[in-house]
């Protein structure tokens, strides 16, 4: 039922926008008079921690403005922090993914942002490292292909285990994007103090940006994981065709 629930949510998303992907190939619309904001939260774990990332994320832009229903969250539920009643919560999937990439490739104009977030298990295999999803995984080449679908700025923010991995795979992208992670490909480390510190940055003053966010959270990233030899916090901020930093109010 739960899954019949999330296929049924994304098909009256995606109605009139073009469920297909071939139908999303045709040309964008032109820029409109005021530029969207929408957002992607992905995470396919239930611990504790990373459910709280997701909702940490989603308070922080509902706070910041963002509407209820241009955040699309790809994570289990979390019945102790609960979405509003218009939000698409589907289950993580990697086909569900799409279909919001889908509908974001079909409604974006040039001008607007979707932020990416990505949080939960990173893993790597003789391919290369990847968020895990439910029944399934996120590549990061897989996911700089959907990003340069999109005719809008992005702001991707991946903070699992191995996520440089996904800085990495944007180099020499067509798109205007910001792609940051809180480690290197190679390395595990735990993503708490990264996540609070970053989303929480926003709430204290609404005019920090994307960057001093970044910066706040890596110092305190950095500090709390200083004593953990197995856990490393060399993340990137790495930004591509001018793209350099934003204001997320």
């Amino acid at each position: 039922m739960r899954q019949q629930a999330c296929i049924t949510v994304l098909a009256l998303l995606l109605a009139g926008c073009g469920a297909g992907r071939s139908q999303t190939q045709q040309a964008h619309p032109a820029p409109g008079p005021h530029p969207q904001r929408y957002a992607v939260l992905a995470n396919a774990d239930n611990a504790g921690d990373h459910k709280s990332n997701i909702a940490r994320a989603y308070r922080t832009l509902r706070a910041l403005g963002f509407e209820e229903e241009d955040i699309f969250v790809v994570s289990p539920k979390d019945r102790r922090n609960p979405t509003a009643k218009r939000t698409p919560v589907c289950s993580p999937i990697p086909a569900h993914f799409t279909q919001v990439m889908d509908k974001l490739a079909a409604i974006t104009h040039a001008g607007d942002t979707v932020l990416i977030y990505g949080t939960g298990h990173g893993d790597y295999d003789d391919q290369g490292v990847f968020l895990v999803l439910r029944h399934g995984e996120l590549s990061p080449e897989d996911l700089r292909a959907e990003v340069e679908r999109l005719p809008a700025n992005v702001i991707v923010i991946m903070d699992q285990c191995f996520s440089g991995g996904f800085v990495d795979a944007f180099a020499g992208t067509r798109s205007k994007a910001i792609v940051i992670s809180d480690v290197d490909s190679k390395h595990e480390t735990y993503c708490r103090y990264f996540a609070e510190t970053f989303w929480d940055a926003f709430l204290h003053d609404h005019q920090t940006s994307v960057r001093q966010a970044f910066d706040a959270a890596m110092k305190v990233h950095q500090k709390e994981l200083a004593n953990e030899p197995d856990l490393k916090t060399d993340g990137e901020y790495m930004f591509f065709n001018g793209f350099s930093d934003a204001k997320l109010n």
